[in-house]
C-alpha cells in the first residue's frame, strides 16, 4: 500500500496546472475535497504532507499488528523450560552426570549374568548378548530447535511440522548421550532405540542419529518405531519385550516415565505411586530432565489434546500450589 501512494504523486501533479490552480482561481482535483492552494508549492507542501500523515498510519498499522504476535511469544509458557535445556551449565552437567553413572552401572551389568534391566525377563537370558535400551527425543538426541520453532509460531504439536523438522536434519545431541553409546558398543553391547516417532519417519529417524555421529548396524534393525508392527503402539512394552527375547537388557535410558513402564497415562498420583513401586531407578533405569514436553505435563491437563493453549494454560494455572 505505502507503494501505491507514493506512486499516484506524479499523477497528481500532471494533474495539476503549471500555475497551481484553474482559470476560475481553483484545481478541481482541490476544489471537491474544499481545498484552494494558491501556488504550485502550496500544493506540493499539502501532497507531501498527506504522503507523511499515510505512511505514518500505515506504519503504525503494522506494528499494531505485529506487536501482539511478539508479546504472545514473549509470555509463551513454554520458554523457561526450552531456553533452560538450551543455555544452562545446569543441564548440560546434569544430563552428562547421568550417562557418566549409567557407563559406570553399564559395567557392573557386563560383570553379572545375572543382571536385567526387564522386569519380564527372569529366565533363560543370562547367555544372551548384553542391549541397552534407549528413547530417541531428549534422550539421544535434542529437539530445542523444533520447540523452539512452535513457540515463533504460537503453535501447539502437530504431526506435519513435526515431520518437516526431522526431513531437514538438523538434529542436535543430548549432553553426554553420544559419548555414552560409543562407550556402550566399545564394550560389544548393541544398542536399540525404541521411539514414539512415527514408522513413516523411520528413515529420516535413521538419518537424525547418524548426523549427530552414531553408528547404526547393518545385520539387525536397531531403530524400533511406534506404528513399526501391528502390535507395537505408542506403549512401548511390546518392544521391549521383542528386544528381550534375543538380547539380555541390560539397562533403560528415557525422559519420560512410558520408558520404562506402561502406567504412564493416568493421574499424577497414580503416576507417583507406580513409579515408586521399582527399585531400578539410578542402577537400571536412567531418566534425562525434560522439562518441554511430555507425559507429565499432559497429566496436567488429562491428556486432552483438544484444548486451546489458552485451556492447557488455566488447567496448569489451577494446578499451582
Amino acid at each position: 500500500m505505502q507503494s501505491h501512494v507514493i506512486l499516484t504523486i506524479p499523477r497528481l501533479l500532471r494533474r495539476a496546472p503549471l500555475n497551481g490552480v484553474s482559470k476560475g482561481g481553483e484545481h478541481p482535483l482541490w476544489s471537491r475535497a474544499g481545498f484552494k492552494p494558491r501556488s504550485r508549492i502550496q500544493l506540493i507542501r499539502s501532497i507531501a504532507w498527506a504522503i507523511c500523515f499515510a505512511l505514518l498510519h500505515l506504519g503504525c498499522g503494522a506494528t499494531s499488528q505485529t506487536a501482539p504476535a511478539t508479546a504472545r511469544q514473549a509470555t509463551d509458557d513454554r520458554l523457561d523450560a526450552i531456553l533452560w535445556q538450551v543455555t544452562s551449565v545446569e543441564y548440560r552437567i546434569l544430563a552428562q552426570s547421568i550417562y557418566a553413572s549409567a557407563a559406570t552401572h553399564l559395567d557392573r551389568a557386563l560383570a553379572d549374568r545375572q543382571w536385567t534391566a526387564l522386569l519380564t525377563q527372569k529366565e533363560n537370558f543370562q547367555n544372551l548378548p548384553p542391549a541397552v535400551i534407549v528413547d530417541i527425543d531428549e534422550t539421544v538426541i535434542d529437539t530445542t530447535r523444533f520447540q523452539s520453532q512452535m513457540v515463533r509460531d504460537q503453535a501447539r504439536f502437530s504431526s506435519r511440522p513435526w515431520v518437516e523438522w526431522q526431513a531437514r536434519n538438523e538434529p542436535l545431541a543430548v549432553p553426554g548421550a553420544v559419548e555414552f553409546i560409543a562407550y556402550a558398543e566399545s564394550r560389544g553391547v548393541t544398542i536399540f532405540y525404541v521411539t514414539n516417532r512415527d514408522y513413516g519417519t523411520k528413515q529420516s529417524t535413521r538419518l537424525n542419529l547418524k548426523t549427530i555421529g552414531l553408528k547404526l548396524p547393518d545385520h539387525v534393525d536397531t531403530v524400533l518405531t511406534r506404528n513399526e508392527r501391528p502390535d507395537w503402539p505408542s506403549d512401548k512394552e511390546s518392544r521391549r519385550r521383542y528386544i528381550a527375547q534375543s538380547y539380555r537388557v541390560l539397562l533403560l535410558v528415557g525422559d519420560d516415565l512410558a520408558d520404562f513402564i506402561s502406567e504412564y497415562r493416568t493421574p499424577e498420583q497414580t503416576r507417583l505411586r507406580e513409579a515408586q513401586k521399582y527399585n531400578q531407578w539410578g542402577t537400571k533405569w536412567f531418566m534425562l530432565p525434560n522439562p518441554m514436553y511430555g507425559s507429565w505435563e499432559s497429566t496436567l491437563y488429562d491428556f486432552n489434546l483438544d484444548l486451546s493453549r489458552e485451556e492447557v494454560s488455566q488447567r496448569k494455572l489451577k494446578r499451582l500450589p
